[in-house]
C-alpha cells in the first residue's frame, strides 16, 4: 500500500525570477476584472489551462476553473500519483495581452496574493519581487500544490483551492481569482495514468490477504442488451470516473453504468463495422472520449452521454482504431492501424483539439509508395525503382496500442506493429518520441531492420528485392508472409527507476511480438536493456500472434506481462505469466497460465490475468508470484480487470456473442 504525504495543501517554492511577458495567444488568464485594468495582473503557467465547465461547441460558456487528476499529464506538473496536484501558478504584471486590447498598463505599484485552501505566501513573495514594475514582468517556476482530502471513513476525495491576486497601477485596480481542483483518479483510462502503468496506488480494500473471499456483486451481460444475436465481447479495459463505470462493447455501444448496482445510467450507440474495441477515456473536467468501429472519435459529456463533437480519423476502408484516446494539454492523440493484416493499411498518429475535435496534426508512419525491388526507396512510379520494379502503396506501421505521454504533456511516446501481408517498412517495428504540439519526430528507434519482399533461396536470412541482392545465394524468391514483428502493447514511462548501481534513470518500456521486452532511454531512444525471452524468428520466420500481445503493467519496481506465443522454435517454451525487474528486465518470477491476450493489471499487490482460450481470470500475489484465486467467467477475458474502492470489475468476451462485465466485492 502506498502512503500519501500529510493531506494538507503544499506549496513548492523555486525562487522569484523575473522575465518579460508576452500574453498573446492565450498564454495568460485574465481573472475577470474590468477589461481596461484586467492586464494589470494576470495568471499564467505551463499547463494552466482552464477546462471547466467543459467546452460545448453548440453552447460555449466561459471556463472558470482548472480541474486536474492527481498525476495528470500537463496539469499536475510532477506527474506523480502522490495525493497532490502540483499546479504551475505564476503572475504577470503590466503585460500586453491581445485578449485585452483596451488594457494598457505603464506601471504597477502594488500587488497582493491570497489563497483559500492553499498557502500563497511564496507566490506573494515572488510577486513582491517584481514591484514596482514599469514594464511587463512575471514570476517564474512557482507551483501551488492542492492535496486530495480524506473523508471520515478514510476515503480520498477532491481537494479545492482558490488563489486571488489584487493589483494596482496606472490602469487602476485589478482583482483576479483562479480556481483549482485536484481530483481523485479512479480508473479514467486504458493505462490508468498517462504513463500506462495499469496499476493503482489508491486501492486499500481488496488485497493479497482477502481477494480469494470476494463475491460477485452484480453482472452486466452485454448480450442481454442486444435485440438480435451478435458480437457482445468487451475486450477493452473498463474505465471509471465522475461516478460512472464506462464499458465499450463489440456491439457498438458505450454503456455508462452505476458502479454500485451495474444498472445503465445512459448508453451511446455508435453502430458500424465491428463495434468498439478500445477503452473510453475520462477527463478530469467531465468529458469521455471513445472511438467507434467506423473510426469516429466521439467526445461526450460524461455524466449525461450528450454528444459534444464527433470527428472521423478514417482515410481508407482498411483503417481501424484499436488504441484508446490519450489526452493532455487539451489535445487528444489517437493511433490508427488496420482492421486486420489483410488488407493492411498505412499507420498514422493523429492529434485533435479536445474542445472542438479539429485536427491539429497528423504523423504518417510509412512512405506513400515504395519499390517492390527495394522497399527502402520511396517512389512515384517504376522509373524510381531498381530494375524498373513495381511502385506500390506503402502499408504497415500501425499504432495499435495507446500512446504514453510524459508529465509535461508535451512528449508522446508511441510504438508500431508490422503485418504478415506486407514487409516491415518506414517506421514499422519502432519506438518513437513525438512532439505533442507539432507531431514532429524527436527520435525513433526501429528495433528490426526494414524488410524486403523476398528472401534469397540459398540463404533465407538474407532479405532481397532483386536477384542481384543475393549475389551467389540467389535467386530472390518472394515471401509467402512477412515478419509481423513490432509492438501491440503501449509504452510505459518509468521515472526514477533503479539502475542497479545505486542510482536511478528514466525508462520507456514495451514488449514486442518479436519475443523481447525492451527498455529505451526517453531522451535519446537508445536501448538501455533488453530481455530476449524467445529468439527473434529469422527470415522467413514471423511472429504469429506475437509473444507480448496484451498490455504490460508496472508496479513496485516490476513489470508484469501475460505472454502469448510466436513462431520461434525453442526446446523450453517460456511460462506465460512473468514478472520482470526494472533494473535489467530479467525475469523475477514466472508461472503457467497458458497462452494469453490479457491486459495485465495490478491493485494493492494483486495481479490479474488469464488465458485466451478459457473463461478464467487468475489473481496472483504480484510480489511472490503465487496464485491466490481463480475467477470463472462466461467467456475468455482479455480486456483487463480494474479495482476501485473495493469494487473489482472484470470484462469478458472476445469474438463471441457472449460478453459483458462482472463486478465483485468483499462480503
Amino acid at each position: 500500500m502506498r502512503t500519501f504525504p500529510p493531506l494538507l495543501v503544499a506549496l513548492a517554492l523555486a525562487g522569484a525570477g523575473i522575465v518579460h511577458a508576452d500574453c498573446t495567444g492565450g498564454t495568460c488568464i485574465p481573472g475577470g476584472g474590468p477589461t481596461k485594468s484586467d492586464c494589470t495582473a494576470e495568471f499564467f503557467g505551463t499547463g494552466l489551462l482552464l477546462n471547466y465547465p467543459p467546452h460545448d461547441p453548440a453552447k460555449p460558456k466561459p471556463k472558470k476553473e482548472l480541474r486536474c487528476y492527481d498525476g495528470d499529464a500537463g496539469c499536475d506538473s510532477d506527474g506523480a500519483l502522490d495525493g497532490v496536484c502540483t499546479f504551475n501558478v505564476n503572475v504577470c504584471v503590466a503585460a500586453t495581452d491581445a485578449a485585452l486590447p483596451d488594457c494598457t498598463v505603464t506601471a504597477v505599484d502594488t500587488a497582493s496574493v491570497k489563497a483559500k485552501g492553499a498557502d500563497a505566501s511564496a507566490l506573494q513573495t515572488a510577486v513582491g519581487g517584481l514591484l514596482p514594475a514599469s514594464a511587463a514582468a512575471c514570476t517564474e517556476d512557482q507551483t501551488i500544490g492542492v492535496a486530495l482530502k480524506l473523508t471520515k471513513k478514510g476515503a480520498l476525495k477532491d481537494g479545492r483551492a482558490s488563489v486571488k491576486v489584487a493589483a494596482g497601477g496606472s490602469a487602476g485596480r485589478d482583482k483576479d481569482t483562479l480556481k483549482l481542483r485536484c481530483m481523485r483518479r479512479h480508473w479514467p483510462s486504458h493505462g490508468f495514468n498517462h504513463a500506462n502503468h495499469r496499476s493503482t496506488p489508491y486501492e486499500t480494500e481488496i488485497g493479497v490477504d482477502n481477494v480469494a473471499t470476494v463475491e460477485m456483486a452484480w453482472e452486466f451481460p452485454v448480450d442481454a442488451q442486444n435485440e438480435e444475436p451478435g458480437a457482445s465481447g468487451v475486450t477493452a479495459t473498463p474505465t471509471m470516473g465522475h461516478g460512472l463505470l464506462f464499458v465499450p462493447s463489440w456491439n457498438g455501444v458505450l454503456y455508462a453504468l452505476v458502479p454500485r448496482t451495474g444498472k445503465i445510467k445512459w448508453s451511446f450507440a455508435a453502430p458500424g463495422s465491428i463495434g468498439i474495441q478500445s477503452s473510453a477515456t475520462v477527463t478530469a473536467d467531465g468529458r469521455v472520449l471513445f472511438v467507434d468501429g467506423l473510426q469516429n472519435v466521439h467526445c461526450l459529456e460524461a455524466k449525461t452521454g450528450k454528444l459534444l463533437w464527433k470527428t472521423s480519423v478514417k482515410e481508407i476502408a482498411a483503417d481501424h482504431v484499436w488504441a484508446s484516446p490519450a489526452v493532455a494539454n487539451n489535445r487528444v492523440v489517437i493511433g490508427v492501424a488496420a482492421l486486420a493484416d489483410s488488407p493492411a493499411a498505412p499507420g498514422r498518429l493523429v492529434a485533435l483539439d479536445l474542445d472542438t475535435g479539429a485536427e491539429l496534426w497528423e504523423r504518417r508512419l510509412v512512405p506513400d509508395n515504395v519499390c517492390v525491388t527495394d522497399t527502402s526507396i520511396a517512389c512515384t512510379d517504376s522509373t524510381d525503382c531498381p530494375e524498373s520494379g513495381e511502385c506500390v502503396v506503402g502499408l504497415g506501421a500501425g499504432v495499435i496500442a495507446t500512446v504514453a505521454i510524459d508529465a509535461t504533456g508535451e512528449a508522446v511516446y508511441a510504438n508500431t506493429v508490422g503485418s504478415f501481408t506486407f514487409p516491415a517498412i518506414g517506421d514499422t517495428d519502432s519506438m518513437m518520441r513525438i512532439d505533442a504540439a507539432t507531431g514532429d519526430t524527436v527520435w525513433i528507434n526501429q528495433v528490426t531492420p526494414d524488410e524486403q519482399f523476398g528472401a534469397c533461396e540459398l540463404d533465407t536470412s538474407i532479405e532481397c528485392g532483386t536477384d542481384a541482392m543475393c549475389d551467389t545465394n540467389g535467386p530472390c524468391n518472394t515471401k509467402s508472409f512477412y515478419h509481423d514483428f513490432g509492438f501491440v502493447n503501449g509504452p510505459l514511462i518509468v521515472t526514477g527507476a533503479d539502475d542497479g548501481v545505486g542510482g536511478t534513470r528514466d525508462l520507456i518500456v514495451s514488449g514486442s511480438k518479436d519475443g523481447s521486452l525492451y527498455a529505451f532511454d526517453p531522451e535519446t531512444g537508445d536501448i538501455v536493456w533488453r530481455n530476449e525471452i524467445l529468439p527473434v524468428p529469422v527470415t522467413p520466420g514471423f511472429a504469429g500472434w506475437g509473444l507480448f500481445n496484451g498490455a504490460v503493467a508496472f508496479a513496485d519496481g516490476r513489470f508484469f506481462g501475460a505472454l502469448d506465443g510466436h513462431a520461434a522454435v525453442t526446446p523450453v517454451p517460456p511460462l506465460h505469466l512473468q514478472a520482470f525487474s526494472v533494473v535489467d528486465g530479467a525475469t523475477v518470477w514466472d508461472d503457467e497460465i497458458d497462452n494469453s491476450w490479457s491486459h495485465v493489471d495490478v491493485a494493492n499487490g494483486v495481479l490479474f490475468a488469464g488465458p485466451k482460450e478459457e473463461g478464467i481470470v487468475y489473481a496472483y500475489d504480484a510480489d511472490a508470484g503465487t496464485r491466490l484465486h481463480t475467477f470463472e467467467m462466461p467467456a475468455p477475458s482479455a480486456g483487463g480487470a480494474i479495482v476501485v474502492d473495493g469494487l473489482l470489475v472484470i470484462p469478458y468476451g472476445i469474438f463471441e456473442a457472449v460478453g459483458g462485465v462482472r463486478a465483485y466485492r468483499l462480503p
